[in-house]
């Protein structure tokens, strides 16, 4: 009896694990495109859908588990829970609301996004332990042959869907040729791992060869050195590490190359030593300004940063000269290009340090559970490190993106797990279990299902609306021609539909109010971006916006006024001060155009843009 109860137990344990991979799987693979976000927007609304039915389990775990919380399990999950309750204080008290909690457009790392990958981090950190934990480099695998197999698809141009793509044809389920790279490289790392693992079966091995040649080929093909560098820096990890567990004089050997060599790789990327020709990019280079940014919203405002994932709307306030005179008075960033930098700058100290406390006690329990288990099974837990150290790699120089970031949180739950079963023990009897097993076997079988139900209500009215959003929007992408007047009316049935929606992206708003005055709605779009920003007043693409409707009033008062208060949000922008000596002059106000000289000459001396403003006040 008692056999047949454990091995129940460890059925529907099995089932739970197999969902949550599951889950991993099919947000890192799946996309709409029928969406005007097809990538990120997708990825969020089934992370939340299939989230609800963890929560349910993940929720139950704690209420009937039978061993009390580990000194360590129960920091880690303290930790976890100031990380979201200190996330969502930021996100009541951000300018934006809506951009705090659905996040930024293209971006969608708001909280709801963090709260999701949260769920996936403590729902592995109590459903995995070595009896499955290599299901975790079977689904690793799967999901690989799958991205590597239509990556190689792109790059011979048969993707059988035509993306709206301005970048390489390489970009798989991820949208992005960088964030291809990456995700290929994570999966590419546990493949190479897992050959090490004597458990798992040869036709693993066997498959894990063939797709590592055809990632490796999809990542050189892409164009993006994040991949090859995610790679290089967990080898040097792994190997490092491993040298150690087998000798210890060969791994301070191993670890001292591959210290100069982690040196020389960074120094390369800064454009500097011999490794310059072959890692230099100036689209890593360009991070630092971003980086820099970051830092100072968080000077700025330390306790609750300056919004969660509003670093777009602050970064011209707190971007240096240099970044517009070299790239362009135009271009912008919308994140800090470095997850840390960007939680902090955006979060505030508090969301900031229990991330950073969250990933030293990963790195900790990995590190410790190498010491003390024997070599096969710390060769397991090496390559789950690993791997997830060569994700942390990518996350200094890069963005979060859900589908590749769902993996880093499952990774270090898995770690979590692996580390809170090997200190673990039961402080109750395990006869007590079973001579109540069935009366709490009843109780958690109901539990689970109304709890998670519960969740899902509201997540579903959520992920309806947010579904009805991003499909009318890319159906007014369409349908929104000048040139198709009988589109007229449907444009603006779709655009009420869109405005209409609780809790819609603001930007979609932009949006529509371009789609408006595109189809002669002229008036309504100019109430569209007068509310825009009534309800953001330093957004710089709701300003530009102002100026373009203001402009074709002929508005000459809109339109300086508006220009003024991007000169507040954008104080480096030479263009705009060039516009508005055009402007003061109109306004036969020249004494503030000689003021707008002097600002352009204080910071862009002998560029093209200061000569025209002295021509134009000569």
């Amino acid at each position: 009896m008692r056999q047949q109860n454990q091995s129940k137990s460890k059925k529907l344990n099995s089932n739970s694990v197999h969902f949550l991979l599951f889950t991993v799987a099919s947000v890192t693979i799946f996309f709409k495109t029928d969406f005007y976000d097809p990538f990120n927007s997708a990825k969020l609304i089934l992370l939340l859908i299939l989230d609800c039915w963890l929560i349910g389990h993940l929720i139950n775990s704690y209420k009937s588990k039978l061993v009390a919380l580990k000194t360590l399990e129960f920091f880690v999950t303290a930790i976890i829970i100031l990380f979201i309750v200190s996330l969502f204080i930021s996100t009541l008290l951000s300018e934006n609301f809506i951009v705090g909690l659905i996040g930024e457009t293209q971006r969608r790392n708001g909280f709801l996004s963090y709260l999701g990958l949260v769920v996936i981090l403590l729902y592995a950190s109590r459903g995995i332990d070595l009896s499955n934990v290599n299901l975790v480099y079977r689904t690793a695998l799967l999901v690989g042959v799958i991205l590597s197999a239509y990556g190689v698809f792109q790059i011979n141009g048969k993707d059988f869907i035509a993306w709206d793509n301005p970048y390489n044809s390489m970009i798989t389920t991820l949208g992005n040729p960088n964030f291809a790279s990456s995700m290929l490289a994570v999966l590419v790392l546990l493949a190479i791992y897992g050959c090490f693992i004597k458990s798992l079966p040869t036709s693993y091995k066997v498959v894990s060869i063939l797709f590592i040649t055809t990632a490796l080929i999809a990542i050189v093909a892409s164009g993006s050195r994040q991949g090859l560098l995610v790679i290089f820096f967990s080898l040097i990890f792994y190997f490092s590490v491993f040298s150690f567990i087998k000798n210890r004089s060969l791994g301070i050997l191993v670890v001292t190359i591959s210290v100069v060599s982690g040196v020389l790789a960074i120094l390369g990327m800064l454009q500097k030593g011999p490794l310059t020709s072959i890692l230099y990019k100036d689209s890593v280079s360009v991070r630092g300004y971003y980086w820099r940014a970051g830092i100072e919203m968080f000077k700025d405002s330390p306790w609750t940063g300056v919004g969660v994932d509003r670093y777009g709307a602050h970064f011209k306030v707190f971007r240096e000269v240099g970044y517009p005179l070299k790239y362009g008075f135009e271009i912008t960033s919308s994140n800090a290009h470095n997850t840390f930098i960007q939680l902090f700058a955006t979060g505030g100290i508090l969301v900031g340090i229990s991330y950073l406390a969250l990933i030293v006690l990963i790195f900790y329990s990995g590190i410790s559970l190498i010491k003390k288990n024997d070599f096969e099974a710390s060769k397991t837990v090496l390559g789950l490190l690993a791997t997830w150290m060569g994700f942390q790699a990518q996350s200094l120089i890069s963005i979060d993106n859900i589908g590749i970031s769902i993996w880093g949180w499952l990774l270090g739950g898995t770690i979590l797990a692996l580390k809170f079963v090997n200190g673990k023990e039961s402080k109750i009897d395990h006869d007590d279990r079973l001579t109540n097993g069935k009366i709490k076997k009843v109780k958690i079988n109901v539990f689970q299902p109304v709890i998670s139900i519960l969740v899902l209500i509201p997540v579903l009215v959520f992920s309806s609306n947010f579904y009805k959003v991003e499909r009318d929007l890319f159906i007014l992408k369409g349908i929104s021609s000048p040139t198709f007047p009988e589109n007229k009316e449907p444009v603006l049935q779709y655009v009420n539909k869109v405005l209409n929606t609780p809790l819609v992206d603001p930007f979609y708003k932009y949006r529509c109010a371009f789609f408006l005055y595109d189809m002669g709605y002229k008036d309504e779009s100019y109430k569209v971006f007068s509310d825009l920003l009534v309800l953001d007043p330093i957004n710089p693409d709701f300003l530009r916006g102002k100026v373009f409707i203001e402009e074709t009033r002929n508005n000459l008062a809109g339109v300086i006024l508006a220009r003024e208060q991007i000169s507040k949000v954008d104080p480096w922008n030479a263009e705009n001060y060039l516009q508005l000596i055009n402007l003061y002059k109109l306004n036969k106000e020249l004494g503030k155009a000689e003021e707008m000289k002097e600002k352009i000459n204080s910071f862009a001396p002998g560029t093209e843009i200061a000569n025209r403003a002295t021509e134009l006040l000569s």
